[in-house]
């Protein structure tokens, strides 16, 4: 084998046991060997990116392109991050990804988030977060990751602060400052805002405001934005001034070059465009709601988009465009387009195609009318800029980082724990409260298929999800069981059975219809699990959010999400019981005892809301939109009465009213013109920014139109509505209710009032629309709704019917498992004498493949401490079942120190001489290009062979043959100089005796 001597190259890494060149460092030879053989097939060419084409420029954008400074930019997200996506007229509207941005340790279907253009049309301030964190309001008003991208250069500068997702965030002005919100709640009031220097990549000084301030946007040295119905001048101490009244809360304000201050006002089904200038207001448009809109563009532009009923006198600074009111526009107006997705394409997948998927575009060139469409493919998240680490993440170093009371561990008398051991060589962490553990080769989840998460439901709603489960079912560890015989249904107040697609439309929101993590259908994987670390992402502290704080674990399990009586016995929270442990185990592992489980709670959140009168039209469980407070208790949870008056009912945070929702939103996934019968497509776009919607009517909207997963086609049946098709289509439409039917005097509400709050603790909050006075006479904010609600008279016809597919009679089967990526079970292609070297023991039994064959020598992992007795790089570290012998690892290839896995096989002790060595590299997982393969020979000498990980998935790759010494051993570190995503496997080594 030919090899290259590299003694001087090799430096020291960032933990001293883990110095991968050890040899190196003490002078000893360090050879690089022939990258490993088994040439990987050609590579497909990669998709063109969109473009208008080079012969219809002229014709299609106008003369005078070639020197156009228009920019075109959207955003698009998927499993991989959150795209930005650039396009300049000079190159004829050539698509290229400008950054992909993403944080590690998050399992997630889409990385969704906003963003907006500084006046110079170079810089892109994004706001991204993973979808689930909409699911959370604390994560979603201040949880999001926030990063300024040069759109010229692709740079990314991440900011050490997290910010809101709301609609509004963040707010460009007519320069390059850019307004970042962090939104308050009832545990944290105010509204706290940031002025970001996107030239520069700084941070103001945080400033406090008494309320609820919406669409904050910086003007001049201040911040304008919405403060109840009144536009509001915000100075840099928070001291608050009046710009002018409104009919309703102002929203997508936009100041523009000549210091005016445009925005949107809704009045009834009514809106209208407003212009303030110094103390003057004036109407630019009226029509109805949502029929036009003002966009932002460069150099303090602003455009009036859509079909306003009336138009007043526009000002040299907005200008009016003949495109739709939800066009995006570019830089200087030239450009108008709107995204279209499919129904495979509200969720990528866990496993993304070679390259991202595919984003179209449909476009207007306002100048000459002409329409074109796009069509680009951003690379995978690892190729471009954006996998840097954000510093809200935390950068301490390990060695200075204080020691924080963070894990529940005994300490002995020397300062080391009971486990400090063991516990840098152990995947799963001793330490969680969460009851089921991560990263435990004993405890791996089924990933069921769409068919299979539809029939549990089907038969669980009708109490039939009884088929009985054999003692240690799909190696669970478990005794017999039924789902429903651990977790039997309850009667519903009223009678009847929870809607099938409500069932199915909350755990598409909550999970993607997944119960394990990082796998396809078929696989076995650690179960999914929220916040199993109990990270703070979404507090003022940035600095710790890659810390781990065990008591504040959401210990979310599943498909469903269940919490309730998930944590350890004796680590509840306050006035939570722990459920038995093969309880807890079953809703982990089980995705049909996580059904049964998630279909009491949603059960117990009916018969608790229509009990106390919170009933939505005709009170038919069988009805969609009937589930409307049910699905919003689900979320954010019911506040009993006390029967003293004082506030009880649903919370503020998913009512409908609640401005940091977009007042002009249609319902969640519909079409975008009910009237017009030849527009079928659902909005799929709608998923790439589900923040828009409160929780209940993003269930409704699932309920009505499926996720799709890539398996079975469509992933579940989906509701339906009867009627002639104009009929059916407008009665879906009507899914949504008008917002201010949540408020009014039931739960003393004034849409029209505009209260402050004075309550001790809650001064800080906005005057609104809640006119409830405590017995002190001080306003509390506590407008939580207890009231019925009809918007549907003839609820019978009009509202939409559930869908079986698995009627409960005709007693189906279970279906068949999913059969992804199945596992090589036995060494195909190896020679018979060879050693194998895995990280399965043989007393370990894994589902695919039964009981371990054989492991002739030690595997060992190691991880790296982020900060003292935490150990954050076990964070990203995941495990499948489709690797060797039905089991690997894997975690990210990063140049974090918090993330440092080193992997040593170590062959037979006495085994010496001539050996070839061979690494199975699984079919997923594994997608680095450039793992680096220690061969320790023990000697002294070091080998180094660099594998393409992706290229060879699913075979053996040879890796030389060598003369091994004892003590010889082969390594493996996650660890690499530069910033990156990619996956990198851990799987099984065999070592040949006499080489091959």
């Amino acid at each position: 084998m030919t090899t290259m001597s590299s003694t001087g190259g090799a430096g020291r890494r960032a933990i001293k046991p883990f110095a991968l060149l050890a040899a190196a460092v003490v002078g000893l030879p360090v050879m690089w060997g022939a990258v490993a053989q088994a040439k990987p097939q050609p590579a497909p060419a990669p998709a063109a990116a969109g473009t208008v084409s080079p012969a219809d420029r002229d014709r299609v954008m106008g003369k005078g392109w070639q020197s156009s400074q228009d920019r075109a930019w959207t955003t698009a997200g998927d499993a991989e991050g959150f795209h930005v996506l650039v396009a300049d007229a000079a190159s004829g509207y050539t698509w290229r990804t400008a950054a992909t941005l993403r944080e590690g340790g998050f399992d997630t279907d889409r990385w969704i988030g906003n963003a907006c253009v500084t006046a110079s049309g170079r810089r892109a301030v994004v706001v991204y977060a993973p979808r689930n964190f909409t699911n959370k309001f604390e994560l979603s008003a201040r949880g999001g990751f926030t990063a300024v991208v040069d759109l010229d250069t692709g740079a990314v500068t991440k900011l050490p602060v997290t910010t809101s997702l709301a609609y509004f965030n963040p707010g460009c002005g007519t320069g390059e400052a850019v307004a970042l919100t962090q939104e308050g709640d009832e545990t944290r009031p105010g509204t706290r805002l940031l002025r970001l220097d996107a030239e520069r990549g700084t941070l103001g000084t945080k400033v406090l405001v008494k309320g609820q301030l919406t669409s904050a946007v910086p003007v001049g040295d201040d911040f304008v934005g919405a403060l109840g119905a009144h536009l509001t001048r915000v100075d840099t101490k928070g001291g608050t001034t009046t710009l002018g009244q409104a009919g309703n809360v102002p929203f997508a304000i936009r100041p523009d070059r000549d210091g005016g201050v445009n925005y949107l006002e809704v009045d009834g089904a009514d809106m209208r465009a407003r212009r303030l200038t110094g103390k003057r207001t004036v109407t630019l448009a009226e029509g109805g709601q949502g029929a036009f809109g003002l966009e932002r563009g460069a150099g303090g532009r602003v455009f009036l988009t859509g079909k306003p009923a009336s138009v007043k006198s526009l000002p040299a600074a907005v200008s009016r465009l003949d495109v739709p009111a939800s066009a995006e526009v570019s830089t200087t107006g030239q450009l108008a387009f709107h995204r279209t997705m499919t129904a495979e394409e509200t969720l990528p997948g866990a496993t993304p195609p070679a390259a991202g998927s595919p984003v179209r575009l449909s476009a207007v060139v306002p100048q000459t009318g002409r329409s074109v469409t796009f069509q680009v493919a951003p690379p995978r998240a690892e190729a471009i800029a954006g996998a840097a680490d954000s510093p809200a993440l935390g950068t301490s170093n390990p060695a200075t980082a204080p020691r924080g009371s963070r894990t529940s561990r005994t300490v002995t008398p020397s300062g080391k724990t009971m486990d400090d051991v063991t516990t840098p060589y152990n995947p799963k962490d001793p330490d969680p409260w969460c009851a089921v553990p991560r990263n435990d080769i004993t405890t791996l989840a089924y990933h069921p298929r769409p068919r299979q998460i539809e029939w549990a439901v089907d038969y669980a709603i009708f109490g039939a999800l009884t088929q009985p489960r054999p003692a240690n079912f799909k190696k669970f560890g478990l005794p017999a069981y039924s789902p429903q015989g651990l977790f039997p249904p309850r009667q519903l107040v009223g009678g009847g059975h929870v809607a099938a697609q409500v069932m199915l439309g909350i755990l598409a929101q909550e999970s993607n219809l997944w119960q394990s993590s990082q796998t396809e259908s078929g696989e076995y994987g650690n179960p999914l699990i929220g916040n199993y670390y109990g990270r703070k992402y979404y507090d003022a502290d940035t600095s710790d959010d890659w810390r781990i704080h065990w008591d504040e674990a959401d210990c979310g399990y599943g498909v469903g999400q269940v919490t309730d009586g998930m944590r350890k016995a004796g680590r509840e929270k306050p006035g939570e019981v722990a459920r038995p442990a093969t309880h807890q185990r079953a809703i982990a592992l089980d995705y049909a005892a996580n059904i049964a489980a998630s279909l009491q709670i949603l059960q117990d959140k009916w018969n608790q809301t229509y009990s106390n009168g919170l009933i939505i039209n005709n009170g038919d469980p069988t009805k969609i939109e009937n589930w409307y407070f049910a699905a919003w208790a689900y979320n954010s949870g019911f506040y009993p009465s006390k029967g003293d008056g004082s506030p009880w009912g649903v919370g503020w945070s998913n009512n409908p009213i609640n401005p940091r929702y977009d007042p002009t939103r249609h319902p969640f996934l519909d079409v975008r013109d009910p009237f017009d019968l030849d527009d079928n497509v659902p909005v799929f776009s709608d998923a790439a920014h589900p923040q828009d919607w409160p929780y209940q009517e993003k269930v409704i909207g699932w309920a009505a139109q499926s996720i799709d997963t890539g398996d079975d086609g469509v992933g579940f049946r989906t509701a339906f509505w009867i009627g002639d098709p104009l009929e059916a289509r407008l009665r879906r439409t009507k899914q949504k209710p008008e917002a201010s039917l949540f408020c009014n005097a039931s739960n003393t509400c004034d849409p029209l009032a505009r209260v402050q709050p004075n309550e001790p603790g809650m001064e800080l909050e906005p005057p609104g629309p809640c006119v409830h006075q405590n017995s002190a006479g001080q306003y509390d904010l506590k407008c939580w709704y207890h009231g019925p609600v009809a918007w549907k008279g003839d609820c019978d016809e009009s509202c939409g019917f559930e869908g079986i597919r698995y009627d409960v009679p005709d007693n189906y089967a279970e279906p068949t498992d999913g059969t992804h990526n199945p596992p090589q079970c036995t060494p195909v292609g190896l020679p018979s004498n060879a050693l194998i070297v895995d990280s399965i023991s043989l007393n370990n039994t894994m589902p695919r493949c039964g009981n371990a064959s054989r492991n002739d020598g030690s595997f060992v992992m190691q991880f790296a401490e982020g900060w003292p007795g935490e150990y954050t790089s076990k964070i990203d570290t995941h495990q499948l079942d489709n690797g060797f012998g039905g089991h690997h690892w894997f975690t990210r290839a990063r140049g974090s120190f918090r993330f440092q896995v080193v992997a040593t096989w170590r062959p037979p002790v006495g085994h010496t001489g001539r050996t070839g060595v061979y690494v199975y590299i699984p079919p997923s997982g594994g997608r680095v290009n450039d793992a680096i393969y220690e061969v320790n020979t023990g000697d002294g000498r070091v080998r180094l062979v660099k594998v393409d990980q992706d290229a060879h998935r699913g075979k053996w790759v040879f890796l030389g043959n060598y003369q091994l010494g004892a003590n010889a051993n082969v390594k493996l570190d996650s660890m690499r100089p530069g910033a990156s995503e990619k996956t990198i496997s851990m799987d099984a080594m065999a070592f040949v005796p006499g080489g091959v």
